[in-house]
């Protein structure tokens, strides 16, 4: 028999603890709310530690030089990782990209440390499995662990969850995936690759002669001609591959279990191509996962959802709580990408308003769950920007319950200044 339900009360609640749910969480900490964050997995970091997204974009804009548009929580986390010895100087990579990698373990301990010294209370291993409206607002989220069911009252919600799981069970007003009949981003598995002979660089044109060689007769071709991403990893010389691409619903538990043991089975038969390139031969899986990275699946209405039209011509807005500067990646299917350049200055203003849901006046949007149409979300959704989202929707919940539940920009944008943050 589980034991009754515990009740417990906070001032803001945040759902989800990858980079922006942790940035929410320490935002609200450190703007006086007293303040609990929920997490499935018993580690924070999202999709770089429970996806081994092993790369943080997002946080400088594209450019022959590095100019950081992000800051606040997300600069925290890194000064963190630089006291654990990670480097976290940007990389620049062939799509034109500037990258931050990462390692995984550091990675963790870097949020925990951050979390904890900023007094945010963690539940760890707990799922959101219910909602508790009251009127137009929520009055209670129910999670659950080993132990049982708990109900946690708050003032204000932050739904970082990825998946927009706080706004579904909230009855949030939700797109699933792209308008129209056009199909959800694909997922990808990256693989952790150790064994590589070290100052090796791959050849690009010997892998691609491979994988066409492959393809002719496999079953399930590798959908990257080119091999797909490679990165040198800090501390460890391992390599993280980006190749394994398979399209899934991304919610239930099936679709994604599936997903998830198919693409074990492609990482292993991909890797016989890999062990055919210089300094490859004896490479081997270090780790995949735990989970698949999900890129695409539900989308809640905002108030004034982030446009196409505010990438392409990098709009300034008054209302801006953080920017957007990672160009927009669409991946119509396995394999096919497109990046589409940002405009003006190189970023634009993500505007207060598209972390505001439309019906539920208590809950803020975080990460990926912020209002955006499609071509937008492909620069949203990266981690970088991810931490100035959830900064930014944390302080906007704690400072909603401390005076107005209207909080204005402008006193949004001045507490988020006052957190070191870009706006």
């Amino acid at each position: 028999m589980m034991a009754a339900m515990t009740k417990t009360q906070y001032d803001v609640v945040v759902v989800g603890g990858g980079a922006a749910g942790a940035a929410a969480a320490v935002g609200a900490a450190r703007t006086g709310a007293r303040t609990a964050l929920v997490e499935r997995y018993g580690f924070l970091g999202g999709a770089a530690t429970n996806a081994q997204v092993l790369a943080y974009c997002g946080f400088y804009g594209q450019g022959q030089a590095p100019v950081q548009q992000v800051a606040g929580v997300g600069e925290d986390v890194l000064r963190e990782m630089r006291s654990l010895g990670i480097d976290t100087t940007p990389v620049f990579t062939r799509t034109g990209n500037w990258i931050i990698s990462l390692d995984a373990e550091a990675t963790k301990f870097a949020f925990d440390r951050l979390l904890l010294s900023a007094a945010v209370e963690l539940k760890l291993h707990s799922r959101l499995v219910d909602v508790k409206r009251a009127g137009d607002t929520i009055a209670s989220v129910v999670v659950a662990d080993h132990e049982g069911m708990h109900e946690i009252e708050a003032g204000a919600f932050v739904d970082a969850s990825g998946e927009a799981s706080l706004s579904a069970f909230s009855g949030v007003d939700l797109q699933t995936g792209a308008a129209g009949d056009a199909p959800l981003q694909p997922a990808t598995l990256p693989v952790r690759i150790g064994g590589v002979a070290k100052a090796t660089r791959i050849d690009r044109a010997l892998l691609r002669q491979s994988i066409e060689q492959y393809n002719r007769a496999a079953p399930y071709p590798i959908p990257r001609a080119d091999g797909g991403i490679m990165l040198d990893l800090p501390l460890s010389g391992d390599v993280l591959w980006m190749a394994v691409d398979l399209q899934t619903g991304g919610l239930s538990g099936d679709d994604v279990g599936r997903a998830e043991t198919a693409a074990r089975e492609l990482a292993w038969s991909y890797l016989d191509v890999l062990r055919q390139q210089p300094g490859f031969e004896r490479a081997y899986i270090v780790t995949t996962g735990p989970q698949l990275g999900i890129r695409e699946t539900r989308h809640p209405k905002s108030v004034r959802d982030v446009s196409v039209t505010d990438a392409v011509e990098g709009l300034r807005s008054p209302d801006g709580i953080g920017r957007g500067c990672w160009p927009m990646e669409v991946h119509a299917s396995p394999g096919k990408i497109k990046y589409s350049p940002i405009g003006g200055e190189g970023f634009f203003d993500i505007p207060h308003q598209a972390l505001l849901p439309k019906g539920v006046t208590n809950l803020r949007l975080a990460g990926r769950a912020i209002g955006s149409d499609r071509q937008a979300y492909g620069s949203i959704r990266v981690m970088g920007t991810a931490f100035a989202t959830g900064h930014a929707a944390g302080v906007s919940a704690a400072l909603s319950v401390a005076g107005s539940k209207l909080v204005s920009s402008a006193a949004l944008r001045h507490a988020l200044l006052e957190q070191n943050a870009i706006v």
